[in-house]
């Protein structure tokens, strides 16, 4: 089980490279990436997208990268770029009517006149460099989803013991419930008949009244919603799976399914906290499980 929320860093400072990467995760339907690379490293992309697939299946990952390069840099003259951007100022000086020189300082500063010769998708310790702080990060981003997923697991074991603590209180109110309201309704089927003869009145209000009452039996919503709590912690305490986060949505889908409609055919006075608790239990697993990868 692993948390979609998650963080992590890694430096690289060696042979004159100075490399930081960020990472940060937090829940998404699908994974989501967003790079933020300098322009120089944009061959970097790829890789990165490719290894952050392969590890994550949702999230919304956002990735940022930091470099600076203090080696020695290779550079060249672009002599064409140069000689026509002393030509195209000559050109502005005759149109204006100047008559100083053309600054060599501001024609060595225009775009491409100086050129870094140095391929840096080719640089092996640049890259070297790029995937070992790659890994790094993607490491330290994995362990805090662990440490964010061992909060979650233990949040979800305990609202499982919550629910069952509510499911035992409902169960000891059942029978009195069932007695209370068949008393109830005999009483009353007694004064209908008293007040109204018919032929087999007493018989078919009898059945009626049977099949009344065992509406009210909410034995199965319970032994369902317990069924559903032990597929949640065998999930839980099982081996990790790919669409763990998947499953575990579906299960309190069905235990919240469960859980109206014991609510809604047995919400006494006595019971009615009880209820409330395994709704609101549930609620509390849905939010959290939306969160796990």
């Amino acid at each position: 089980m692993r948390s979609m929320t998650g963080y992590g860093k890694a430096k690289y400072s060696e042979n004159d490279i100075d490399l930081e990467i960020e990472m940060k995760s937090v829940n998404g339907r699908y994974l989501d990436m967003k790079l933020y690379l300098p322009r120089e490293l944009s061959f970097f992309e790829y890789p990165v997208r490719n290894r952050i697939s392969s590890s994550l299946s949702r999230g919304s990952v956002e990735f940022r990268l930091n470099y600076s390069d203090h080696r020695e840099i290779p550079l060249a003259l672009n002599e064409k770029r140069l000689l026509s951007y002393h030509a195209l100022a000559i050109k502005a000086k005759k149109a204006l009517g100047y008559e100083e020189p053309v600054s060599l300082e501001f024609l060595l500063n225009e775009p491409g006149v100086i050129e870094n010769i140095n391929q840096l998708d080719e640089d092996t310790i640049l890259k070297d460099a790029l995937y070992s702080t790659l890994n790094y990060a993607l490491a330290a981003l994995h362990q805090s989803m662990q440490q964010e997923a061992a909060g979650m697991k233990d949040v979800l074991i305990a609202s499982v013991q919550s629910i069952e603590v509510a499911l035992s209180e409902i169960e000891t109110h059942i029978q009195p419930f069932k007695a209370e309201l068949l008393e109830n309704m005999t009483n009353r089927i007694k004064d209908l008949i008293s007040t109204y003869q018919l032929d087999n009145m007493e018989q078919r209000l009898m059945q009626e009244m049977a099949i009344y009452v065992d509406k009210y039996d909410i034995q199965e919503e319970i032994t369902r919603l317990r069924s559903h709590s032990e597929t949640l912690l065998k999930a839980l305490s099982g081996h990790e799976h790919k669409d763990i986060g998947k499953s575990l949505n579906f299960i309190t889908q069905e235990m919240q399914r469960e859980a109206n409609t014991l609510g809604s055919k047995f919400s006494t006075s006595n019971t009615f906290q009880y209820v409330l608790v395994i709704k609101e239990e549930i609620e509390k697993c849905r939010e959290i499980v939306q969160n796990v990868a």
